[in-house]
């Protein structure tokens, strides 16, 4: 799935959070403060809920729930790329790539030295035959789409975890994610938020987009794009906003 379409919620709340990065025990006290209700709320995540916080693991648990929709950022991609890579010297290398982005927690999750991972990775096997806990990660994680779309009968807001290039219209996100520069952009791109055209930078297409990925002091809004990484994993300042359809 490369965008989830939803309608906006009729029994209860919508909210947004920043990037997690493992930092589950915040975003519980985040939820506790606005009294989230998991019979009727939802909650939306901009992707890149795993690495450098404490609790990485407990992502797997918050993807099954049927109330947290998440999209997928640039570490759950970097995960996928060592972990379904069949070469063994292209897997080292994003391997070694997401162990310096924060990924070195998998290596508790799987109760090895991180060297015994790090060589293992070399193997001619698949990671995930010599690890089969991996498998579960994966599974999940290649069902997370690009981008979510919640639609009303007023409004329509998009999520992607870093930027739309400029060019690219809401409408056709779908199809343009076949190219390789455009599905780069929203995983890693900052061109925007740093450009001097950042408060002209508009999506057409689409009411307000949300995305994580570049820390920010707080919630920005540039155009129709709203920046809401202000990072719980380093300023122990995560941002939970209600959508307004």
């Amino acid at each position: 799935m490369k965008i989830e379409y939803l309608f906006k919620n009729n029994k209860g709340r919508d909210f947004i959070c920043g990037d997690l990065h493992g930092c589950f025990e915040l975003l519980e006290e985040k939820l506790a403060e606005v009294n989230f209700n998991q019979q009727s709320d939802r909650l939306f995540s901009v992707g890149d809920i795993i690495d450098r916080g404490s609790s990485s693991e407990k992502a797997l648990d918050y993807l099954k729930k049927s109330w947290f929709h998440c999209i997928r950022g640039n570490h759950e991609q970097m995960f996928l790329d060592w972990c379904t890579e069949d070469t063994p010297v292209y897997r080292n290398d994003a391997f070694r790539f997401h162990i310096h982005n924060g990924g070195i927690w998998l290596a508790d999750y799987l109760g090895i030295h991180i060297q015994k991972l790090a060589d293992d990775i070399n193997r001619d096997e698949p990671i995930t035959e010599i690890y089969p806990a991996l498998n579960k990660w994966v599974d999940a994680i290649k069902k997370l789409p690009y981008a979510i779309e919640i639609k009303s009968d007023q409004k329509k807001i998009g999520i992607v975890h870093a930027e739309i290039p400029e060019q690219v219209a809401w409408p056709s996100l779908e199809a343009e994610l076949n190219k390789t520069s455009v599905l780069y952009s929203i995983l890693f791109s900052r061109k925007y938020i740093f450009s001097s055209k950042r408060k002209k930078y508009r999506i057409k297409g689409v009411d307000e987009i949300y995305c994580g990925h570049t820390i920010v002091d707080m919630p920005q809004k540039k155009g129709n794009i709203n920046y809401i990484d202000t990072g719980a994993y380093s300023h122990h300042n995560l941002t939970l906003i209600e959508i307004k359809n």
